[in-house]
């Protein structure tokens, strides 16, 4: 687990470094709901070429049952109107689960679609934002193999 953490840690500080600072800035917050199995996320938003890049990862557990996920999303955005953008995009997902109580583990991969609405307020560097994110689990997961559902978002914009 260690060696995942710095892992997933490396890839969080060298994504602004590879990525171009074309459109919008850098953010950083959380991710409450949506998708296969997990509440909260921790969510990172960088700039992609004329787009963004989007990493998430979920972790936690409920009693006998502990699991995380890293999800890569590219994102299309496109603005509406005074601070309002929606956007689409569509990655791969990564992930782990335990289940103490049948001593039952495995590794899982899905393929992710991501839509939503976001607001970036113009007097204090916040960005929040409504989403779905349909996931389609394509190898070992232990719930659903399809998981869809609303989230908020919250995010720090630097």
């Amino acid at each position: 687990m260690k060696k995942v953490v710095i892992l997933v840690v490396s890839a969080l500080m060298a994504i602004p470094v590879i990525s171009s600072a074309q459109r919008g800035d850098h953010a950083i917050g959380l991710r409450f709901g949506g998708g296969i199995g997990h509440d909260a996320e921790l969510t990172f938003q960088t700039p992609f070429h004329a787009n963004r890049a989007e990493l998430d990862l979920g972790f936690g557990g409920r009693g006998n049952y502990n699991y995380w996920k890293l999800t890569g999303i590219y994102q299309w955005v496109m603005p509406i109107e005074s601070g309002f953008y929606w956007y689409l995009g569509v990655g791969p997902g990564l992930g782990s689960w335990s289940e103490d109580y049948t001593n039952d583990s495995g590794i899982y991969l899905t393929a992710a679609l991501n839509a939503g609405i976001e607001y970036f307020f113009s007097e204090i560097p916040l960005q929040i934002s409504i989403d779905t994110r349909p996931e389609l689990s394509l190898s070992n997961t232990p719930d659903d193999a399809f998981g869809f559902g609303l989230a908020l978002a919250i995010r720090y914009r630097f």
